[in-house]
This record gives structure tokens, sequence and C-alpha cells, in this order.
């Protein structure tokens, strides 16, 4: 059993410092917290940025499939014919915008 004291467990390397396991140590430290700064925020901020963009997209879709619905529910509460009436309203609205989005689009747009 080693009856040394612990002041000799710590043996100096020739041409080395006595403190050279403490500044080695300090400058991994500080490597490792410069790597972590510059890939630990960006990293997180991005997979943030993924997560809400996504449930933003999906409470869209939600909104605009419920838009509709609503509005097919009204209009045909109103309107005295059927809900084929109510569809044709609708078709002929939206055609009518998607044409005139058609007319507006670049010439070589498709090309």
């Amino acid at each position: 059993m080693p009856t040394e004291p612990a002041d000799n467990l710590r043996r100096a390397v020739p041409g080395l410092s006595e403190d050279w396991p403490h500044r080695v140590a300090e400058r991994i430290v500080r490597l490792v917290a410069r790597i972590r700064k510059t890939t630990d925020r960006p990293s997180a901020n991005l997979a943030r940025r993924l997560v809400y963009g996504l449930v933003m997209i999906v409470l869209g879709i939600l909104m605009f499939v419920f838009g509709v619905i609503g509005l097919v529910r009204l209009i045909d509460a109103y309107l005295p014919a059927d809900v084929w009436a109510t569809y044709a309203l609708l078709g002929a609205f939206l055609s009518g915008i998607g044409l005139l989005l058609w007319a507006k689009r670049p010439r070589r747009a498709a090309s």
C-alpha cells in the first residue's frame, strides 16, 4: 500500500511547468465551450424555427379547411337552392381568381 503524500503524486514532467495539467484542462474546457457556443445555439434556433414553422403550416391549413367548410355552410344557409348552387357559386368565384392570377403570371414562367 503506497504511503506517499498527495504532493508526491503530482510529478513534474521535464521541460514543463508544475501547473501544466491545469493549463491543459483549462484549454480543453475553453475549446469545448467555444465549439458548443458555435454549434448548440444555431442548431437549437434551427430546431425551434422548424417546429414553430410546421405548427404554423398545420394551423394555416386547418384554418383554410374550416374556413371553406364554414363558407359553404353559410352560403348554403342563405341560398334558396340546394348545396349544388353553393358549389357552383364558390367554383365560379375561385375559378375567376385562378384566371386572374393566370393572366398576371410572367410570360415565360412555364418554359
